[in-house]
């Protein structure tokens, strides 16, 4: 029986809500919105953390921030710790990633230069002293790097690019077209889509899939789209293919800000700057035009995810092959007045859009079941038939006087296989969110339920709390009307924390 293949989309700083098949009547996704059809779509997914770094960290470790130690974006992964990948490869997968990692800092304050400490280091890659990724890396037995964004892109695709006639500059604003109301961090890239780095992203996953189904290897790929994270830059024709006027405004409230803790008046006002971005000044014709290029970029992905399903289809491995579309965090996109991302943990940065087609499963199901990051890997390892580490741990006998099997569960994630495959509803009742923000020294932690949204802010008497069901975009914060749910939740949150300590590793138990 052929063992199961993983093929993971991810993008990165992509709403929940910018999808065709989520609802959304402007921006167009036909390739998802049929992947979608054709598996589950799941509409309460959340990340751990709204951050790349620490989001992309749980995803391949399976752990909260706080446990995988990635809490800000400059801090690099452990290398002690099992990763889905490198537990995939000892099973004997072929693990292969494209595109954006970011696992190890882009721009480390490292004298001197290490560049097998930092191999994502963009200085590196631009200075020549790093021309391949060294690997294995964090699992990936081969790498195909794209780090940065837009007009900072470097990494593999570079070479690609000159070698196919392009010139980087092309990356650059100053090759572009500025927007007509010029919105902040936004252009027409020069490149044409036959040179952008999707393409290459597309190229490169299209090789290696056809590579290990020519070897009749399982694979892991790992196609990880920089897009649509600003500078919001499509290319035509997916620069010109939205019309501002036509998107809808974001949700926000008129006086709203009153309700909400004091920091967030002076990011409104410009006197706070969270990671250097303000959000002062936006007028409504540049927020529609930050929104309606960011649809540009997601119809790019789009096209280019739509060329590897076909080629997938072509090598007649789409049976055998789970396909998971997510995205790393979401962004604020003006809502509540607020530009891209920072310590926020409203929904435009926590929901992240998630699709999973696997074999065999329910097909176009649309499931409001709450998932989270911590579940991607204990779901991929179930459906590939792989254990978690220490799994075989998890009923054995223990030398300790007290009880004889350990109590504790190794991770905190939970499998979503059951759902997809319609033997099961629902895989837990909450859904906790990490924050640490170094430009302001807050560390918001969030408790999702089905019902609300808390946010604390510890050291401080601030909150957030939201009633999801009848205030979907979080325009009325309860923190100081309800006080006894207020407490209440604090005291599920706490015992959320609790629940998603793992045990993992595994003591030896001879202390």
């Amino acid at each position: 029986m052929p063992r199961t293949n993983i093929l993971i989309f991810c993008v990165d700083e992509m709403r929940a809500d910018h999808l065709g098949c989520a609802g959304n009547r402007v921006v167009r996704t036909p390739n998802l919105d049929r992947l979608a059809a054709d598996g589950t779509l799941f509409t309460r997914s959340y990340c751990n953390n709204p951050i790349c770094m620490p989001a992309r960290s749980t995803m391949f470790t399976g752990l909260l921030p706080r446990d995988h130690g990635v809490r800000i974006n400059g801090q690099a992964l452990r290398r002690d710790l099992p990763t889905l990948p490198g537990i995939l490869a000892q099973a004997g997968y072929r693990t292969h990633a494209v595109g954006k990692l970011h696992l190890t800092p882009w721009v480390p304050q490292v004298e001197p230069p290490d560049p097998a400490r930092c191999p994502e280091c963009m200085s590196y890659w631009q200075r020549g002293e790093l021309a391949k990724m060294p690997t294995p890396y964090y699992g990936f037995q081969t790498v195909d790097l794209v780090g940065g964004h837009t007009a900072y892109a470097y990494g593999d695709y570079i070479d690609w690019l000159r070698q196919h006639g392009g010139d980087p500059e092309d990356l650059q604003p100053h090759r572009g077209k500025p927007t007509r109301h010029g919105a902040p961090s936004c252009y027409t890239m020069a490149l044409s889509p036959e040179l952008h780095y999707n393409r290459f992203i597309a190229d490169r996953t299209i090789a290696h899939m056809e590579a290990a189904a020519a070897a009749s290897e399982p694979f892991f790929l790992w196609c990880s789209f920089p897009d649509p994270h600003c500078p919001v830059a499509p290319p035509e024709p997916y620069a010109s293919m939205y019309r501002s006027s036509r998107v809808a405004l974001p949700h926000r409230r008129k006086g709203e800000v009153a309700g909400l803790p004091p920091w967030y008046a002076d990011v409104l006002s410009g006197k706070l700057k969270p990671n250097g971005v303000d959000s002062s000044g936006v007028t409504d014709a540049q927020w529609r035009e930050i929104i309606a290029g960011t649809y540009g970029m997601i119809s790019h992905i789009d096209a280019e995810i739509g060329r590897v399903l076909g080629a997938l289809a072509a090598t007649g491995l789409d049976e055998d092959t789970v396909v998971v579309f997510l995205s790393d965090h979401g962004d604020m996109m003006g809502d509540h007045g607020l530009l891209w991302k920072a310590y926020y943990t409203f929904d435009g940065c926590i929901r992240i859009p998630t699709i999973v087609r696997s074999p065999g499963a329910i097909e176009g199901q649309v499931c409001d079941a709450l998932v989270s990051q911590l579940d991607l890997m204990p779901s991929i390892l179930d459906i590939c038939g792989v254990g978690l580490p220490g799994s075989d741990w998890e009923s054995r006998e223990t030398p300790f006087e007290r009880g004889s099997i350990q109590p504790l569960r190794n991770y905190p994630g939970h499998s979503w296989r059951g759902i997809v495959e319609g033997w099961q509803d629902t895989i837990r009742d909450h859904v906790v969110v990490e924050n640490d923000d170094p430009t302001t020294g807050l560390r918001p932690r969030t408790l999702v339920t089905p019902e609300y949204r808390l946010t604390v802010y510890p050291g401080t008497p601030y909150g957030e709390l939201c009633q999801l069901a009848t205030d979907p975009h979080e325009l009325e914060n309860l923190w100081d009307r309800k006080p006894h749910l207020r407490q209440e939740l604090v005291g599920q949150l706490l015992s959320a924390y609790a629940e998603d300590t793992p045990l993992y590793p595994i003591p030896p138990w001879n202390s």
